[in-house]
């Protein structure tokens, strides 16, 4: 029997990996104040949701992979707020023409295109190869990595 599940990463400054459970993931965005997110205080912090294919409850594959930004505030509170814009922003991004406005005379609508620039550039990242590679393989449990 297989089935699919979700794992989240923080990555560091210096690219060190961090499993977040995903209960501590909900408190997050919640805005428990936990000790150990004092670490990210503060700061703009690299992020992983990584969705892997399951067979008898153990990670056999990489279904998908998205990787963000998260912000947390001095007192290492994610910005829930900020986090619920960001998601906004991609999903404007992501809205197919037909919702578009209909062109009228010269002008057109560009803030599809507007949306995909703001979010390629402050909401998302792209991993080296060998970061991804060992954010990957964390995610199915082939690279030791510190549990928050």
């Amino acid at each position: 029997m297989s089935s699919a599940a979700v794992r989240h990463f923080f990555i560091s400054d210096n690219s060190e990996i961090f499993r977040v459970p995903n209960t501590k993931f909900e408190r997050l965005l919640r805005g428990s104040i936990e000790k150990k997110t004092e670490r990210f205080a503060g700061k703009r912090v690299r992020a992983a949701k990584i969705i892997v294919k399951l067979a008898n409850r153990k990670p056999i594959l990489v279904l998908r992979a998205n990787y963000c930004y998260l912000h947390f505030n001095e007192k290492g509170i994610l910005d829930y707020d900020r986090f619920m814009k960001d998601g906004g922003i991609v999903a404007d991004a992501g809205l197919a023409d037909i919702f578009a406005e209909k062109v009228q005379g010269n002008l057109i609508n560009a803030q599809q295109k507007f949306a995909k620039r703001q979010r390629d550039n402050t909401i998302w990242w792209k991993p080296s190869m060998q970061l991804e590679r060992n954010i990957l393989d964390a995610s199915i449990d082939e690279f030791k990595c510190t549990r928050l």
